[in-house]
């Protein structure tokens, strides 16, 4: 019996694939009604920040709490006396070189990540990816200097902050003037939006990766 009940499982979850697949909508009005809604040509951002903001601060949300988690996590545990980094010249200056191309390059998606492909997490990623080759190339003590001098933490807070109150009112309905489409100022709050999502996931990053550094050492 038991060989029966799992055939007739297998040939109900099996069954549905058998039936054809109804015929695909034509694509190009779709992205046609997209682009005009969100007036930006990226509609990776256009879909991510504006006809699905909810979802994307409930993600933002989320690695807020994961940066909080990491440091509740290594809170009790004892930071390291010495720290050893990458102490091969030329490995060094590839770690300079390739923090400084992803630095730029975070920059570049964070500024116009509505115009082309990028965005706000995408320009995180890319600052976060930065900081971990300074970190591990031997600036370490100075990375821990700036933060807390700087207080990237606050300014982590802050970007949470007000990218909470900007998707409110982008979600009220309240327009953006904003230049043609296409250009820099396009896309009303969009690219404001991805200002903030990048400058909080890199600064996030750079506290994660602070926080196992400070406890955990590099190598």
């Amino acid at each position: 019996m038991t060989w029966l009940y799992l055939l007739a499982a297998a040939a109900l979850c099996l069954a549905p694939l058998g039936a054809g697949l109804p015929p695909a909508p034509a694509i190009g009005p779709v992205i046609a009604a997209l682009a005009e809604t969100t007036d930006v040509p990226n509609l990776v951002s256009g879909v991510i920040l504006h006809t699905r903001l909810y979802d994307t601060i409930a993600e933002v949300v989320v690695f807020t709490l994961a940066s909080i988690g990491v440091r509740f996590l290594l809170a009790g545990e004892p930071t390291k006396t010495s720290i050893r980094a990458i102490d091969d010249a030329p490995s060094v200056v590839l770690c300079q070189l390739g923090a400084t191309i992803a630095a730029l390059i975070g920059v570049e998606l964070a500024l116009r990540g509505h115009l082309s492909p990028g965005g706000g997490f995408a320009a995180g990623v890319a600052g976060g990816t930065a900081i971990g080759l300074v970190l591990i190339s031997g600036s370490a003590r100075l990375s821990e200097q700036l933060y807390r001098r700087y207080r990237a933490d606050l300014w982590e807070k802050a970007a949470v902050v007000a990218f909470v109150l900007l998707s409110a009112l982008a979600l009220e309905g309240i327009p953006l003037p904003g230049g043609a489409f296409g250009s820099l100022a396009s896309g009303g709050w969009i690219p404001l939006l991805n200002l903030l999502v990048a400058l909080k996931v890199t600064l996030g990053s750079w506290a994660m990766v602070q926080q196992f550094v400070r406890h955990r050492g590099l190598l």
